[in-house]
């Protein structure tokens, strides 16, 4: 894989993570979802952006630096079945390859 198609699968991922707190309608952790949606929600904009349009290595590193604690609370969420809102797939890929852009795998490689 290169850089440009994983992190495209990274933001993926993330995109789907959004859809599935803002549409979680199970019981009363709906307020508590949304918000960390809306949280979320910007932020993975702003990673499509840095991939897809800036080409900026360096943003697009920012940007997932910024998203890891409200990850780890989403994920600490998920895994404790608090909430049931994606696959677990896809929280994996955004483990796996949350960590692109600091490999040295990729170093010299362009977005």
């Amino acid at each position: 894989m290169t850089l440009k198609a994983d992190a495209q699968r990274l933001c993926s991922a993330l995109e789907t993570i959004v859809k599935g707190l803002e549409t979680y309608d199970k019981d009363d952790r709906r307020d508590y979802t949304k918000a960390l949606a809306a949280s979320l929600r910007m932020r993975v904009r702003n990673f499509r952006e840095a991939i897809d349009e800036s080409r900026s290595r360096e943003q697009a590193k920012e940007v997932l630096e910024e998203m890891t604690e409200l990850m780890y609370e989403v994920n600490g969420a998920a895994t404790k079945g608090e909430i049931d809102f994606v696959s677990g797939k896809v929280l994996a890929t955004y483990w796996q390859l949350r960590t692109i852009f600091r490999e040295a795998r990729f170093r010299d490689e362009p977005l």
